[in-house]
């Protein structure tokens, strides 16, 4: 790996699959840690280094910047003796000198993250693979990829010196409970914990004669000195002590066990209790498997081979680690539940990301988009109606008013949707229900009704075509029909989607995954960037009954989806404006109209995922919308007042709002590549490369504590932080991939 060129102060989640939990470190002068089902950073004191001479020398600590310079939460000595404390006891600060950010050099993989100064290296090993089935694995297999710990090592090489060094590693808590661990009869592995949930387990690897030291006192520096540990302390850590001559490296399992429910609504354990009986079997686990180099270092070189781009793999190498520190695998009634929770804001399984995360799954396991499906079938589906002849939100004199009277629309039948979420903080919701969707909104918190009916639909689309599990297609054939129903219902003649769902109320509408942005993509209705994805469904519907047979069986009924498919295109054509631009909204009046929006595009995604060459062709049946598409594109990118542009090169999703997603841009730029192939332009190119070194800024100047992001402002991250949805920079390694294989 090369050295990282931008800023190195920023976060990075370090996790296992499926565990909830993170080790994230990296942002100078802020806490981190193990943090367990939080979205956000621990607040845990790190401190990595070492200290010259033995461990008793009476010389400051060097230490990487991760900690904050003064003492809270955690008891100090003060903090007992009261009135007996003397000056030494009541200026209880670590003596601690941090390393400088030109002192330091960061290496940053798919796999590996590695900070070296002149005194030691410090890496973090994160490798990923396949979850698999655990229907159909053996006990084996499901413990080496649910195993809820990473592997750290910290290297001294002192080859070349004159004295002794003391590397550590340390932990403020900055909260009581710590214990100590050892857990080898040769006591060659020692380590500590908090209470029974986290921990850290050191070794001294290729040693084995070897162990680490045990030290805790209130502050790192006091705990080296000191040779007996202090259990009311609250920053213990691990020592060794390097001769001159000699190299050694510290190897550090830091992992996480929670034995018991976790959840609420339905009760849940970690799967990894089926696997794993105590925190000491799993950090000792751990550290069986050897050397976490070559795997690592595996992954590290895929991405390297890819293709693409520093910035470019930056993006993805930081989307995985927070993808992974947000999955949670859970037993309910004895069987495997998946969850991928939705960042700082922890809502479980939100549709409106799965949909987007669908992809890395199904190359990666493909049963938990199955399972995550059938959930949303059994637990967190519901059938409603919807709001005929319903006005626009704001329209004055429409819809508004007082009485009886004021209500200017009629009921009609609407059917299946599926919820925005399954709950949050652990808390599922009650059955059909989300923890974010409240009627009478048209804004944030309104309804999601008609956008989740097609991410449901897509995410089973995809499914199918990449699984050919034509006997869950089959299985679910009367849900595909009744999703499809569903959607006709919503878009009535219009052939795009018209109609809000009624759970919205009198006064509410529904409104899209941009929920915080303006009215260009808020709305549902007469929306375009909804009409595409609506069309996309559409297609979605009638590749899944053609799975099942049914275009053999009834091919009249089974080509009626396609045609569904080129009433929506043809509404959105007739959209287009004598600049070749499609308005963000359809309805002349509303804000929006005058929007100029680059997700119009995103549907276009699902028929590149899905290999449909028919669909895509220049002079197909559906010639017409994507050409109109792909001027709209590139009159909006190539905008000479750069309106769908940041200063700073970075993509805006919409021209009248400074708010936008990173893991929708990333979609948004592999629409444009792979189906227009618009990057064979060399200013589309060069413009596309100034905006991933843009979105790099993002991430380490604008998100620097918060890890990875996907909602920003002018850059800097405002919402949607320490989230998972960014695994969508991924498909960029596919389509790479695929033009070279041309």
């Amino acid at each position: 790996m090369k050295p990282f060129k931008g800023n190195i102060s920023f976060n990075a989640q370090h996790s296992p699959m499926g565990a909830f939990m993170s080790f994230t470190c990296g942002h100078f002068g802020t806490r981190g840690g193990i943090g367990v089902q939080i979205g956000k950073p621990a607040n845990q004191d790190l401190y990595i280094g070492v200290k010259e001479g033995d461990r008793s020398s009476d010389v400051p600590l060097k230490c990487l910047p991760f900690f904050q310079t003064t003492r809270s939460g955690g008891a100090g000595a003060a903090d007992f003796q009261v009135e007996q404390a003397g000056p030494s006891e009541q200026q209880a600060e670590p003596k601690v000198i941090a390393y400088s950010k030109d002192q330091i050099e960061r290496r940053y993989g798919w796999a590996t993250d590695a900070w070296k100064t002149s005194d030691f290296t410090f890496a973090v090993y994160t490798p990923f693979g396949s979850i698999p089935d655990p229907a159909l694995s053996d006990h084996k297999s499901l413990a080496a990829a649910l195993r809820p710990a990473v592997i750290a090592e910290l290297t001294i090489d002192n080859t070349h010196g004159t004295t002794t060094k003391t590397a550590f590693f340390a932990m403020n808590f900055n909260e009581p409970g710590w214990r100590p661990l050892t857990i080898s009869k040769s006591g060659r592995r020692r380590g500590f914990a908090l209470r029974r949930e986290i921990g850290v387990i050191a070794e001294v690897a290729d040693h084995s004669d070897e162990c680490p030291t045990l030290f805790c006192r209130w502050t790192p520096d006091e705990g080296l000195r000191q040779h007996t540990m202090h259990l009311l302390g609250s920053c213990p850590g691990v020592l060794i002590e390097v001769a001159p001559g000699q190299k050694r490296t510290l190897r550090l399992s830091l992992g996480c066990h929670l034995p018991n429910i976790v959840t609420t609504g339905l009760e849940g354990r970690y799967y990894y209790n089926r696997l794993f009986t105590s925190l000491e079997q799993v950090l000792g686990d751990a550290l069986d498997q050897g050397d976490p180099k070559p795997r690592a270092h595996e992954l590290d070189g895929q991405l390297l081979d890819s293709g693409l781009s520093d910035d470019q793999q930056f993006l993805i190498a930081h989307a995985t680690r927070s993808y992974y520190g947000s999955t949670q695998l859970l037993d309910v009634g004895a069987e495997p539940f998946w969850i991928v929770n939705e960042g700082e804001y922890c809502m479980m399984n939100t549709l409106d990301l799965s949909v987007d995360q669908v992809f890395w799954e199904l190359k990666h396991n493909p049963w938990v988009v199955r399972n995550l499906l059938d959930n949303f079938v059994r637990h967190y589906s519901y059938v409603d109606q919807v709001k005929s002849n319903s006005p626009s939100p704001g329209t004055p004199g429409e819809g508004r008013g007082e009485g009886p009277d004021a209500q200017q629309f009629t009921l009609a039948p609407g059917g299946i949707s599926f919820c925005h979420d399954m709950g949050a903080h652990n808390n599922f919701s009650p059955q059909g229900q989300s923890s974010y969707e409240l009627p009478d909104l048209t804004g944030c918190f309104s309804y999601m009704t008609a956008e989740q009916l097609c991410n449901w639909v897509l995410t089973a689309a995809t499914f199918v075509k990449q699984t050919c599990d034509i006997e869950w297609a089959t299985r679910s054939r009367s849900m595909i029909e009744a999703c499809g129903q569903s959607l006709l219902n919503r878009c009535g003649q219009l052939g795009i989607l018209s109609r809000d769902s009624s759970r919205c109320g009198q006064d509410g509408a529904e409104i899209t995954t941009y929920d915080s942005l303006d009215h260009s993509l808020a709305q549902t209705r007469n929306n375009v960037y909804m009409a595409v994805k609506c069309w996309a469904a559409f297609l979605g519907i009638q590749r899944m009954l053609g799975a099942t047979g049914e275009a053999a069986s009834d091919h009249d009924n089974w080509n009626r989806w396609s045609r569904y498919a080129y009433t929506a295109a043809e509404v959105v054509r007739k959209h287009v404006d004598e600049d070749d631009v499609l308005p963000a909204v359809f309805e002349t009046t509303n804000p929006g109209h005058g929007s100029r929006i680059l997700p119009a595009v995103e549907g276009l995604l699902y028929p590149l995922i899905w290999q449909s060459l028919e669909t895509l062709k220049p002079h197909g049946m559906f010639a017409a919308l994507l050409e109109t598409l792909r001027k709209h594109t590139l009159t909006l990118l190539l905008d000479p007042d750069r309106r769908n542009l940041f200063p700073d090169g970075g993509i805006k999703l919409s021209s009248t709002s400074n708010n936008s997603w990173m893991s929708k841009i990333a979609l948004f730029q592999h629409v444009a590549r792979e189906v227009f192939h618009l990057d064979d332009d060399p200013a589309i190119r060069d413009l596309f490369a100034r905006a991933d070194a843009a979105h790099v800024k993002w991430q380490t100047d604008g998100s620097g504590y918060w890890a990875c992001s996907d909602q920003f402002v002018n850059g800097v991250a405002k919402g949607s932080r320490y989230y998972p949805r960014i695994i969508t920079t991924a498909l960029w390694m596919e389509g790479k991939s695929a033009r070279n294989d041309e």
